[in-house]
């Protein structure tokens, strides 16, 4: 799941970006802004909404997983108690079905983590065109020739007024409020 919040993390920032360079333009040295998009996404209302949505969906999915992983168990506890009693035969029908079952074991690990990943990108891409919009529409307004993404690219400072990421959460809760 770690990877797959990685991929969230990368996919929500490259969203951002390229909605902020979309709406803002070409920037020249001026005043510029930083937003850590990430943490926008995962604060907002919304965003927190998908996330837990996302969470209930995956638990549910989870389960299939565990259940063809209990299907190996049970095949490796069969083979570990008739081992030493079985006739050659049943060992090899059961190791023939260890097999069968742990690739249906990863079959269905791998299938649970793209449809995480895809469901990831689904729930937050429309939270995240939205703090890039709402990010732009804060700096037209106030006058910045540039917002860009914190921790999307190599900073060594930002001056703590340059932040503007806990002022779009706030406006993006307000102006998207959760229904």
């Amino acid at each position: 799941m770690m990877d797959g919040r990685l991929e969230m993390r990368r996919m929500t920032g490259i969203l951002v970006v390229m909605a902020l360079v979309a709406a803002v333009g070409p920037a020249s040295a001026g005043k510029l802004g930083f937003v850590d998009a990430e943490k926008v996404v995962m604060q907002v209302q919304e965003g927190q909404a998908k996330v837990k949505e996302l969470a209930a969906w995956a638990e549910g999915q989870q389960k299939t997983v565990e259940a063809a992983a209990a299907v190996v168990t049970d095949i490796r506890q069969q083979i570990a108690k008739q081992r030493s009693i079985a006739s050659p035969e049943t060992l090899d029908r059961l190791g023939r079905d260890e097999l069968a079952a742990r690739r249906s074991f990863e079959d269905a690990k791998r299938n649970f983590e793209r449809e995480v990943s895809a469901k990831q990108e689904e729930y937050l891409a429309e939270v995240a065109i939205k703090v890039g919009t709402v990010a732009s529409d804060y700096g037209k307004a106030n006058g910045f020739d540039a917002i860009l993404v914190l921790k999307g690219q190599p900073i060594i400072y930002v001056a703590e007024e340059a932040d503007l990421t806990e002022i779009v959460i706030r406006l993006y809760n307000q102006r998207f409020p959760l229904k």
